[in-house]
């Protein structure tokens, strides 16, 4: 039946990623929530004003915080919510996106729009009227790629009374590409303005999820409700953040088999260092663990408070020796446009194999060089989080001089992988003029589709 080819058509186009299967990602990447923690928002004033609008309240929240404060964490707690809510009723959805600045493809304000509308096609296929006309009459790779069609489209889908409300949360605004994401927040701030509500009545309510940072964010956000994780809940992050304490103390006591004396002694300087950041907490947490019990006294003096001063901490505990092999890692990790496995990480760097091991064993012992700022997952290497990348990308140096060596100047990384991408795909993985990118090319040249698909991006 040509309508239903034509649905499937239409998703298939559409399609960026399952914003399910990033929630669970993100879940098992940052670890699960702790018991009790978050709760707090359930009771707060501006969410409930935002949950249960009289029809003059604004349906946009903004969620802020810093680094590190949780703020992902709170947002799969919603999502979880409302998700649960909506199930009970038949004139509401929700719907979520999940910004990640590790994957450029997803951080455009046209793979947002493209993500959302997607989830309410899926969810009430009656929407597909308002999209189908469109998607039939014109060329796909037009239609998908044009801000503004799309953007008719989704205005239309929210303000069609097939649905009473449309729950959304967007998280992440801040890792979005900053061009597009100035369009967008102009847009939603239109859609939420009164002007456009006069006609007929939107019904999304919005949520959107970021650092202060840019400034465009708080520029065009300030005008709506904000929930600031930094000063309006300080009392209640502090609150979940002696919780979130305790239980990691816990573990690593259990983990270490700490006495009870030590265990209170890791759990007070963990409060007094912590500054209200999770990340803080978590990372320390699990550097810990390669210490034994009798040196962990000593080895808490490595980790200085705040995120900056624990990165270079950390850099600082690279072992001399390592160091060239860690920061040409680092620069791969944090430029590349997407995450890389460890075949491709391997081939970047030069892994070679060794008697027993093969290169992926020999990649794998290299990585771990870098401590916790890499983490492992389903093969995929990836930095522990977005605030390591902006440590890393600082423009401008520090006073400690040996650490000079990890700063990543975007430009020089950029020709570098550019170069060793031209160079891979002419001396090795399409030598002799072959050209095919068959499965079983792309599995003797590990490296060759991120090289072919990417390397002008980089060489920019």
């Amino acid at each position: 039946d040509s309508s239903r080819s034509n649905r499937e058509a239409c998703l298939s186009a559409l399609f960026v990623t399952d914003p399910r299967n990033d929630r669970e990602r993100l879940i098992n990447v940052k670890g699960s929530r702790v018991d009790g923690t978050c709760k707090w928002i359930e009771a707060d004033r501006r969410y409930n004003t935002w949950l249960h609008p009289r029809s003059d309240r604004s349906q946009l929240l903004w969620l802020s915080g810093g680094p590190g404060k949780g703020k992902t964490i709170l947002s799969i707690f919603l999502a979880e919510e409302l998700e649960r809510n909506v199930t009970k009723s038949q004139d509401e959805i929700f719907v979520q996106y999940f910004c990640d600045s590790k994957i450029k493809s997803r951080n455009t304000a046209v793979a947002i729009v493209r993500g959302l509308i997607w989830q309410f096609l899926k969810l009430r296929p009656k929407l597909f009227d308002h999209i189908l006309p469109d998607f039939t009459d014109r060329k796909e790779t037009q239609f998908i790629t044009s801000f503004e069609s799309l953007w008719k489209i989704f205005e239309n889908m929210v303000h069609d009374p097939v649905l009473r409300t449309i729950y959304c949360i967007l998280d992440g605004l801040d890792e979005c590409d900053e061009s597009s994401l100035e369009v967008l927040l102009k847009k939603f701030k239109d859609l939420f303005s009164t002007k456009s509500n006069e006609s007929s009545c939107c019904n999304l309510r919005l949520i959107a999820v970021s650092r202060d940072f840019p400034d465009i964010i708080p520029q065009e956000l300030s005008s709506f409700p904000q929930i600031s994780l930094d000063s309006d809940a300080e009392s209640e992050i502090n609150s979940d953040i002696r919780q979130f304490i305790k239980v990691k103390v816990d573990e690593l006591s259990a983990y270490g088999r700490y006495p009870e004396s030590l265990r209170i002694h890791v759990k007070d300087v963990f409060l007094k260092r912590s500054k209200g950041t999770f990340l803080w907490v978590g990372i320390v947490a699990k550097e810990l663990r390669k210490y034994k019990p009798t040196d962990v006294e000593n080895a808490l003096r490595l980790f200085p408070s705040g995120l900056e001063e624990l990165y270079a901490g950390m850099l600082h505990q690279i072992d001399v020796n390592r160091r060239k092999t860690a920061a040409h890692i680092l620069r791969w990790v944090v430029m590349a446009v997407r995450p890389l496995t460890l075949s491709e990480l391997g081939i970047a760097i030069g892994a070679r194999a060794s008697i027993g091991f093969c290169c992926d064993d020999v990649t794998r012992d290299q990585v771990s060089y870098c401590g916790n700022f890499l983490t492992i997952k389903d093969n995929e290497v990836g930095l522990v989080h977005q605030s390591a990348k902006d440590y890393f990308l600082r423009k401008t140096g520090g006073l400690d001089h040996e650490l000079e060596c990890f700063r990543i100047k975007e430009e020089t990384a950029n020709l570098e992988i550019a170069r060793k991408c031209l160079e891979y795909l002419q001396n090795d993985a399409l030598a002799g003029g072959e050209e095919s990118l068959d499965t079983s090319r792309l599995k003797t040249f590990p490296l060759l589709a991120y090289a072919a698909l990417h390397w002008p991006e980089h060489a920019r």
